[in-house]
């Protein structure tokens, strides 16, 4: 058989739907990882339990456990898949051409304005899943979901970087990773952990736009 007629085939079969069982199987990790927010939004970490995933899912623990060998295991899965739409999300967004032609000041409100939206969503399982990854014993789990989190923001910062009336800082690099910073943990301690101690209050349109300012003055001074 040709090399071509291989790769015509192969992509035939890629292209076929999966068979039944693969199907149901898939299904049914897609109910354990739904029924796993569903439960981090409402307790956080410690209300996913397995016993507690089957429960909501309403399989057997059995089918739990041949899927997950723990509970961190489904965790990790549900932070993952989170993050991968997030970012998904974040490249979808970014290929709108209105945000290379318009003004920096329109640029930055955008950003801004989708960070605070992003957070927004669902504010209950994001903050269930960042407290889970800041308190997780594994040092190498905490860098990956750090390097997760980070590659999120790349094509922004890969955005404000190249706009030709944009950053006039002696570092681009540094200040746009540090103004996105900057504002992503203003704007996460006021939606996801309502931390009114450490700012004054702020109606929902004001913060961001304040955050906004923070960040064009940053990076234009």
């Amino acid at each position: 058989m040709s090399p071509r007629r291989s790769a015509l085939r192969g992509r035939a079969i890629a292209d076929q739907p999966l068979p039944a069982k693969q199907r149901r199987s898939a299904a049914t990790t897609e109910r354990l990882l739904a029924a796993a927010e569903g439960l981090l939004r409402e307790g956080g970490a410690d209300a996913a339990t397995l016993r507690a995933i089957a429960s909501r899912a309403a399989v057997s623990l059995a089918i739990v456990y041949r899927r997950f060998p723990e509970k961190d295991a489904v965790l990790r899965a549900v932070y993952k898949r989170y993050f991968t739409h997030v970012l998904a999300t974040n490249e979808r967004a970014l290929a709108n051409p209105v945000l290379r032609s318009g003004s920096f000041e329109q640029l930055a409100a955008s950003i801004v304005t989708g960070i605070a939206e992003g957070y927004r969503r669902d504010p209950a399982l994001l903050r269930a899943l960042v407290l889970y990854a800041r308190t997780h014993p594994s040092a190498e789990f905490r860098a990956r979901a750090a390097a997760l989190n980070e590659h999120v923001f790349t094509g922004i910062r890969q955005l404000v970087e190249s706009h030709p009336a944009g950053v006039s800082h002696p570092d681009p690099k540094r200040a746009v990773s540090f103004a996105l910073a900057a504002v992503a943990s203003v704007l996460a301690d006021r939606i996801l952990f309502s931390a009114e101690a450490s700012l004054p209050s702020l109606p929902r349109r004001q913060l961001t736009a304040e955050a906004t300012r923070l960040f064009i003055t940053y990076l234009t001074a």
